[in-house]
């Protein structure tokens, strides 16, 4: 299975990885919230006590290439293997520009934020360990008509305690238009032997004035030991910026996200979405840091569990720059389960007045009066229950408001 990898490399006492991983373990490691995630997530202790027992991997071989020419998509398609860009499996549409990380350091200089280990412990990891990436520019003006797919694919591989560090780097230029979405998955099949892996991701999105964009993430975290990724949105005046997450199937292992926005401009807007349904146990954690006039945020949750447990945390932090801020949060659960559970903490700073800021918790069981008028219709028990979650999980979309653009041309996906 080796023949997969283009470089597994052991993780060396003093190196980069070693480095960064034992400064996150720490300074977190006896800090809420990271004193109890960081127990589910045993490899950043153990890279920090015992790197010599960890790898990395990075790329892919040719015969892993060829593989992958023959499931080629008509979709726009930036495909990245064990976190390293490959531009012969890719297909951007025309105009949009896209680098492998280590070309475009230089030329995307101003885009590139010196990440701190104190504000985003493991997106700083991954800045110190992942060995490439990509970096996708979408020029000023452009409008995308088509979702651009970027395609996570990591191969197993015989050894065990083994990191994948993928990396994508998304610049809207002003007034450009596109949604993104970020497809993580590995390649097993019946003879493969899966040991214990780990992904830690992270998407930067950088949105010009009046820019409007969409991320969204459909990770399927069942053989991964842990996943996390961190997405870091910085917003200039007029933009417009959600990270949509779909975390509704294969979620049979821990799970971490970690979402940032940076409202810098007036009048930005930035909103997390996010459906969840029965992980065994993962953590949704996000901040809108409001730093301008006019800024507006919405945290638009919505969990469905019969097993397992979900942590949401939401943070609105106001600055004295942020006067007029409107900022919203909102998780509800439909509970299924009496062994299934969810957390909700709802965390607010606000340095100035003018401002308007609320958060509000839900936690319900199935409607069963909705539920006997539908088997009164003749649906099967559990078929009705399916469309109740389904409807209760697909009426959360982006407000199509604040994206009248993307709005008309999603219509039907996103909106």
């Amino acid at each position: 299975m080796l023949t997969f990898v283009e470089n597994v490399s052991l993780v060396k006492e003093d190196s980069n990885i070693h480095r960064a991983v034992t400064a996150c373990h720490k300074y977190h490691s006896h800090r809420e919230p990271y004193k109890e995630i960081f127990c589910f997530f045993p490899w950043i202790r153990g890279i920090a006590h015992t790197p010599q027992e960890y790898s990395y991997a990075y790329g892919g071989t040719e015969v892993m290439r060829q593989q992958l020419l023959g499931k080629r998509s008509l979709s726009y398609e930036c495909v990245i293997m064990n976190g390293k860009y490959e531009d012969s499996l890719s297909y951007l549409p025309e105009g949009v520009e896209v680098f492998p990380y280590k070309e475009a350091l230089e030329s995307f200089a101003t885009f590139m934020q010196r990440l701190r280990v104190e504000e985003h412990p493991l997106a700083f990891v991954n800045a110190e360990s992942s060995q490439d990436g990509v970096v996708i520019y979408i020029p000023d003006g452009k409008v995308i008509d088509e979702q651009i797919f970027v395609h996570h694919i990591i191969y197993p591989v015989a050894r065990g305690n083994l990191l994948f560090s993928p990396k994508v780097i998304v610049v809207f230029g002003r007034e450009a238009c596109a949604a993104v979405h970020v497809f993580h998955h590995i390649e097993v099949d019946c003879r493969t032997v899966v040991r214990e892996m780990m992904v830690n991701g992270v998407t930067e999105v950088f949105v010009s004035e009046k820019a409007e964009a969409i991320i969204s993430i459909d990770p399927r975290y069942a053989h991964e030991s842990q996943f996390s990724w961190s997405h870091i949105a910085t917003i200039q005046a007029g933009g417009a910026c959600a990270v949509v997450h779909h975390l509704l199937e294969d979620a049979r292992s821990y799970g971490l996200f970690e979402n940032t926005f940076y409202l810098m401009g007036d009048y930005a807007h930035a909103e997390s979405v996010v459906a969840a349904r029965s992980p065994r146990k993962t953590w949704v954690r996000n901040l809108m840091h409001h730093d301008a006039k006019h800024t507006t945020s919405q945290q638009k949750i919505r969990s469905v569990l019969d097993s397992g447990e979900f942590l949401f945390e939401g943070g609105i932090k106001i600055t004295p720059q942020g006067e007029y801020a409107n900022a919203y949060q909102r998780h509800d659960t439909l509970l299924l389960d009496d062994q299934a559970r969810v957390s909700t903490y709802p965390r607010l700073e606000i340095l100035t007045d003018e401002v308007k800021a609320s958060h509000g918790a839900t936690v319900g069981s199935m409607d069963e009066k909705l539920l006997f008028y539908m088997r009164s219709r003749g649906l099967p028990l559990k078929l009705a229950r399916e469309r109740l979650v389904q409807g209760f999980l697909k009426s959360l979309t982006p407000t199509p408001e604040t994206f009248p653009r993307l709005s008309k041309v999603f219509k039907g996906l996103y909106f």
